[in-house]
Parts: C-alpha cells; sequence; structure tokens
C-alpha cells in the first residue's frame, strides 16, 4: 500500500476504533449499573438498606440521562450468580468490543504516527534531490513509490487479550468486595 493508502486506512481505523469503543463503554457502564440496581438488594433488611442509596443514585443518573434511552432499555443486564446466562454472554461481547475498538484505533493510532515520520523523510528526500539538481522528483511522486507494510489489530497481543482478563479480574474483585 502506497502512503496515500496509508493515510486513509489510518483514518478509517481511527474513526471505526472510536464508533466502537464508544457505545460499547457506554452499554457496559449502563449494564454495570443496571446490575448494581437489580442484583444489590438480596431481600433482607440490611440488604434493603444498603441497596437503597445506590438505586436511588442509579434512578437520578436514569432520569438526567434521556438521551441514553437506547441503552437503558437494550443493555443487558449481567447475572454473577448466574454464569450460563445468556445476558452474560451478551454483556462479555459488548465488553469486548471495547478492547476491539481500542485494538483498531491504536492500530491506525499507530500507522498515522509512522505516516509522520516517513512524511518527514519525504521531505527530507525531496530536499536533497532539489540540491542535487535536474532529478528532482514531486511530493506526490515520491508518495506514490514509497510503500507501506500493513499492520494487523491482532498483533496488538496486550489490548486484545491480555487487557480483557486483567480488568474483568479487577471488576470480578470489585463486586467481590463490594457483595453485589
Amino acid at each position: 500500500m502506497n502512503f496515500k493508502d496509508a493515510k486513509n486506512k489510518s483514518i478509517r481505523k481511527r474513526v471505526l476504533g472510536a464508533t466502537i469503543i464508544i457505545p460499547a463503554f457506554i452499554s457496559c457502564g449502563i449494564s454495570f449499573l443496571k446490575m448494581i440496581y437489580f442484583r444489590l438488594d438480596d431481600g433482607s433488611q440490611l440488604g434493603s438498606a444498603i441497596a437503597r442509596p445506590f438505586k436511588e443514585l442509579i434512578g437520578l443518573i436514569h432520569q438526567n440521562t434521556p438521551y441514553l434511552g437506547f441503552f437503558w432499555k437494550n443493555s443487558p443486564v449481567p447475572d454473577h450468580l448466574n454464569l450460563p446466562d445468556l445476558q452474560n454472554l451478551y454483556f462479555l461481547a459488548t465488553y469486548l468490543l471495547i478492547f476491539i475498538g481500542f485494538a483498531l484505533y491504536a492500530s491506525g493510532a499507530k500507522l498515522s504516527s509512522r505516516l509522520a515520520k516517513i512524511s518527514e523523510k519525504i521531505e527530507n528526500q525531496r530536499i536533497e534531490e532539489s540540491i542535487k539538481g535536474a532529478g528532482a522528483r514531486s511530493r506526490e511522486d515520491i508518495e506514490r513509490s514509497t510503500e507501506i507494510p500493513s499492520n494487523s489489530i491482532f498483533s496488538q497481543i496486550h489490548q486484545l487479550y491480555l487487557a480483557p482478563v486483567v480488568t474483568g479480574l479487577i471488576g470480578a474483585l470489585l463486586i467481590k468486595i463490594l457483595g453485589v
């Protein structure tokens, strides 16, 4: 792929990554709030007393975010006590989308950084060729002849494989500590 194709690919990856990250992050956040709202109260008097302020806070958040109605209606409510539940699978898929979006965005940003360095080298080459005189090529010619290797989001091992496991363990630990 040449310089212009790589530049377009970099922009597409970053835009696609951001459009995946934002709704997935909002959905996961709302799923967590819904889980706290519906699963915190265990039916005992003490459990109800502990859950009441959290329920009021989550109710206030729900009332003051009417523009997120789609997410409040459709975000799954994970059940940490019943792991094979279908809602948990939907939540896991949404959770993984966050990391896939981050990997796409990081891949686009890495390509953009590489292109900035290549652009500087192209300018240096143009200056050197203009000093030599007769055979100076235009920037477009140099960009067209420059081949840039493609990189994959699957090379982002940390973001796709390690980060979801670590943050999932931290989340599970927090849920255990909170007693949800």
